[in-house]
């Protein structure tokens, strides 16, 4: 399916539980993720005029494209990309996908998940169990992580220069899976900007064999941009 039609389909569908504008806001928006580049670049002016929040989303190798928050139910966060994919979010973690050739279908516990703590006050070491069902009928694997570090670093996005704490989590799975290929181990890091807490990049990687999936919020950046002008 042509993925211009996919996402009309998804806004067709949102359009039944939203209002009109909201609807053709999601509309224009959009019209940002089918630039004809290799990399969708936007500028922190497109950022600020969107009606609804953006984020830049890489997977693996392939090129940089736009992400749309769709709507927020159940303390969720639904985005949707050009390509057809959503990622269902709880406090930055990704609980669930939609569109990908192996997709996340449930994670339990997520109420403990380290991740729902004040995150700049959050403890090393925080140790979280989970289990994740996957599509092709494949259930009940336990995941387990730690956070086991943190850092201090400085990012630059959207040209401007961003004092963050990193967290790393290691995760595991603690019982053999199809996942398991060369090792079952992996990690996942969140950067939170500084003085406020806000989650403003993460990479995660859902199972050993999935692609990493790189996310930067765009609009969380502007907000923080015009915040620290003032």
């Amino acid at each position: 399916m042509n993925h211009q039609i996919s996402i009309l389909l998804i806004l067709a569908l949102l359009s039944l539980t939203s209002c009109s504008g909201t609807y053709r806001a999601y509309q224009q928006t959009l019209k940002l993720a089918f630039k004809d580049t290799p990399n969708v670049v936007l500028s922190i002016d497109e950022i600020k005029q969107s009606k609804v929040d953006l984020a830049l989303i890489k997977r693996g190798s392939r090129p940089t494209s736009t992400l749309a928050l769709a709507y927020l139910e159940d303390r969720q966060h639904k985005w949707v990309s050009a390509d057809n994919v959503m990622l269902i979010m709880e406090k930055g973690r990704i609980v669930r996908t939609l569109g990908l050739d192996e997709n996340l279908l449930f994670l339990s516990n997520t109420a403990q998940d380290p991740l729902k703590n004040t995150p700049l006050s959050m403890t090393e070491l925080s140790i979280w169990s989970r289990i994740s069902d996957w599509s092709g009928d494949e259930y009940g694997y336990v995941i387990e992580s730690k956070f086991s570090f943190k850092t201090e670093e400085r990012l630059e996005e959207l040209s401007l220069k961003i004092d963050t704490i990193k967290y790393v989590e290691d995760a595991k799975f603690t019982a053999p899976s199809r996942f398991i290929q060369i090792n079952n181990t992996w990690q996942n890091t969140f950067w939170f900007e500084k003085n406020t807490g806000t989650l403003i990049k993460s990479i995660q990687t859902l199972a050993p064999s999935t692609e990493p999936i790189e996310l930067v919020y765009l609009s969380r950046i502007a907000r923080l941009q015009t915040k620290n002008a003032k």
